[in-house]
């Protein structure tokens, strides 16, 4: 008998053993997932929220046609993103959702869209917006470049423009 719960005390023991140290292992690895998650993404990485300043700009000439304007956008894993910018010439609109994708060595294309809105609400088309963009490999900055078209929504194209812009990732 006392042979007996002395095996099951060493089976017991055992078991606890492994299953402590398959917990431990599973706690380390996900560490280990989550300290790479935040190097990888310091380390030239888009994931995360940006807060960003637009320039509009003639497409020819490049020179700057109106006040500079802020906005936020958020990149999320697996290539989608939102946005909002605050630009005197849209006052009313609705959020823009868009995607994005990079090359892993800091260059990166988004595109989003949102619907401009009267001041009733009223949607009176699509804002199509393209950049292209490069993350500085020594800081939590990038840049961008690219344009936009307004459309009814029947397609037809209302106006058309370009931009660059500055972001600066939210810490």
């Amino acid at each position: 008998m006392k042979n007996n719960r002395a095996k099951n005390i060493g089976i017991t023991f055992a078991t606890f053993a492994l299953l402590m140290a398959a917990a431990v292992q599973t706690s380390l690895n996900a560490q280990n997932r989550s300290d790479l998650g935040i190097l990888t993404q310091s380390a030239n990485r888009i994931v995360g929220a940006w807060e960003t300043t637009v320039t509009p700009r003639n497409c020819d000439t490049g020179e700057q046609v109106g006040p500079p304007f802020m906005g936020v956008s958020t990149y999320n894993e697996g290539g989608t993103l939102a946005e909002f910018g605050a630009n005197p010439t849209t006052p009313y609109r609705t959020p823009g959702h868009g995607i994005w994708s990079g090359d892993g060595r800091g260059n990166y294309t988004m595109k989003f869209s949102f619907l401009p809105l009267t001041p009733a609400g009223v949607p009176i088309g699509r804002m199509r917006v393209s950049q292209t963009m490069e993350l500085s490999r020594f800081s939590d900055e990038m840049s961008s470049s690219g344009g936009f078209a307004l459309t009814n929504f029947a397609g037809v194209v209302i106006a058309v423009g370009c931009s660059t812009a500055t972001a600066v990732r939210l810490n």
